[in-house]
């Protein structure tokens, strides 16, 4: 009971600094549907942001371990309730950016849900419709304990986003098939039309509560905007949000944006088929396509725009439905900041995660201790393979101008290299599925196949990089 006071002390006084301080928040979202890209795959991409001592893990978790009933790619980094990723053996990808909302009042059940709301979407979701309606559910049920957050959710046939508010309130909608989005750290969802099910689902009175609140007033404000009644307004009309919103549109579509964020569409049509690529230039991006560009105190020698300096980690979820999802859904996943780094790929059909990924042998155990054993990272886990990604980042920004460029040319070419040996090593891989059913015929090769694939990637690169 103590532990769970201190740790519902510790989210409440998190939340507040978040409020009074729009810098706090800096993650980035991208969702692109199968319409809308090259190879007719899900693109979900994702910075996650986030200042202190953070330390990588990446867990391969069994099915029936955790009390989940899906096997899943974990994406964790100790004591944080906000950051982490995942990818199940259903193709469903989640990750999230913070959001706050205008309510204050508190309204939980058995001291509401945060954590719980991305593990129960890894552990039982089926697509990403489900996790849209378990992410529903559990709000209603225990109320969220967090200012605001919106979680992308997708699987290889659709995404969707998901905001949920203070309390039990939350509103979600699909993303058209031939568009892309973006999601900085504010609300997105703008016209809400919850009689068209396909494409939206939420709380039943997400308006007349906002006209109960004062935050939407039918006679004066014209048609309803879920962004403007529910976001919080130092962060929807905060300049570091709508640069890099503005940044990624102007990637995206060729056009160019003003900084009303009234007026971005939730989604737009983009002016080519989309890649992994594209979604690289846009998660590390410095602002150097908008005028206005984001002052940084902490480090003012490394442009900053939806790429920082407190970049932890970047994933790009390519899911593909015309492959068994053991292959056809990977994570792309670097282990810093993006623009000094490569994406490396994992596909949701390993069972083991390379050497130096994991503080503990038993995924069950890091679950137990992701909280309670949060601090001194590196002094309690000096041989984690994340310190050496730590360790290069803080070189690099050490003299960002200076040392940037070599760095890059030296991972340009061996990221080039994955991305040709994909379709090769993809190739090799159909001996072990039926073509027709895309049954798996043989998981225990497929599954070392693909072990040995993303290990042997992060050796080489190791290489590559003088580690």
């Amino acid at each position: 009971m103590k532990k769970f006071a201190l740790l519902h002390l510790l989210m409440l006084c998190t939340a507040l600094l978040a409020a009074q301080n729009p810098d706090y928040l800096n993650c980035f979202a991208v969702l692109a549907g199968k319409d809308a890209t090259k190879d007719g795959s899900v693109l979900l991409a994702h910075n996650e942001d986030d200042s202190g001592e953070q330390m990588l893990n990446i867990y391969n978790v069994p099915r029936n371990a955790i009390n989940s009933n899906n096997k899943y790619i974990w994406v964790e980094f100790p004591g944080m309730e906000v950051a982490d990723a995942f990818l199940n053996e259903y193709g469903v990808a989640v990750a999230s950016d913070g959001c706050n909302s205008r309510e204050e009042r508190k309204d939980f059940t058995d001291g509401g849900v945060l954590y719980q709301v991305r593990t129960l979407v890894a552990q039982q979701a089926r697509s990403a419709r489900h996790a849209v309606k378990l992410i529903g559910k559990l709000v209603e049920e225990k109320g969220y304990i967090g200012s605001g957050r919106t979680y992308a959710v997708a699987d290889c046939n659709e995404g969707w986003v998901v905001a949920v508010v203070r309390g039990r309130h939350w509103m979600a909608q699909r993303i058209p098939d031939n568009l892309v989005m973006t999601i900085p750290n504010y609300y997105c969802i703008g016209e809400i039309d919850l009689s068209d099910t396909l494409n939206f689902l939420g709380s039943p009175d997400i308006i007349s509560y906002a006209i109960e609140r004062g935050w939407y007033n039918p006679q004066t404000d014209g048609k309803f905007l879920f962004k403007k009644a529910y976001s919080h307004p130092n962060y929807y009309n905060y300049d570091r949000n709508y640069i890099r919103h503005i940044s990624a549109l102007n990637y995206l579509t060729g056009e160019t944006y003003g900084t009303d964020p009234d007026k971005y569409p939730f989604a737009a049509k983009p002016n080519r088929k989309l890649g992994i690529e594209d979604m690289i230039q846009i998660l590390t991006s410095h602002g150097e396509n908008v005028e206005q560009k984001i002052d940084h105190k902490n480090n003012p020698k490394h442009p900053v725009c939806i790429c920082t300096d407190v970049t932890i980690t970047s994933t790009i979820f390519q899911l593909r439905n015309w492959l068994p999802v053991e292959v056809g859904a990977v994570m792309w996943a670097t282990a810093a900041s993006p623009c000094a780094n490569v994406y490396v790929p994992w596909y949701s059909g390993m069972t083991h995660s390379p050497e130096g990924f994991t503080r503990f042998s038993d995924p069950a155990e890091a679950f137990e201790k992701h909280m309670s054993d949060s601090k001194e990272k590196r002094r309690n886990y000096p041989n984690a393979v994340a310190w050496k990604f730590v360790d290069h980042w803080h070189w690099v920004l050490e003299d960002y101008d200076g040392r940037i460029r070599g760095v890059q040319q030296k991972n340009a070419p061996f990221q080039q290299k994955l991305f040709k040996e994909q379709g090769k090593f993809e190739k090799s891989l159909k001996k072990y599925w039926n073509s027709k059913t895309l049954e798996v015929l043989k998981p225990a090769q497929l599954q070392k196949a693909l072990n040995e694939y993303t290990a042997e990637a992060y050796k080489e690169y190791y290489k590559v990089m003088g580690w």
